[in-house]
């Protein structure tokens, strides 16, 4: 009894966030999901919830003039649990980009930080379990 009830503590912390994405085309919705799931979050615990809001190209890049962020495909709003992704840029990037995308933008909220660096180290966490 007390192995089964660690081991779902144990799958409680590894479970990934409640995803939910908005915009875009059921595909791209699907697909994003499928490479999240596909992230490890057993090493890294992730915030409960995580946002994820598909902006069409031309909005998307008058967006990030606006707030001054250098980003051609995501970025993340810490206090939010919000990231936005350039709609454009799910069309043209193959799966494995969009993967370490969303690694590195869930790495900004498990670090609740605006580090590049430390949110690629987290994001290799994710993708690769090491």
């Amino acid at each position: 009894m007390l192995f089964l009830a660690m081991c779902l503590s144990i799958s409680a912390i590894a479970a990934a966030p409640q995803f939910t994405i908005w915009g875009s085309t059921d595909y791209e919705r699907n697909r994003l999901t499928r490479l999240e799931q596909s992230l490890n979050f057993s090493k890294v615990p992730m915030t409960n919830t995580w946002n994820v809001t598909i902006i069409p190209g031309e909005d998307f890049r008058r967006r990030v003039e606006l707030l001054k962020v250098e980003t051609d495909s995501a970025y993340t709003i810490l206090q939010f649990r919000q990231t936005f992704m350039n709609e454009d840029y799910l069309v043209y990037a193959d799966d494995g980009r969009v993967r370490h995308t969303l690694a590195h933008e869930s790495g900004h909220l498990i670090c609740e930080c605006n580090s590049e660096t430390k949110a690629n180290e987290i994001a290799y966490q994710l993708e690769f379990g090491k």
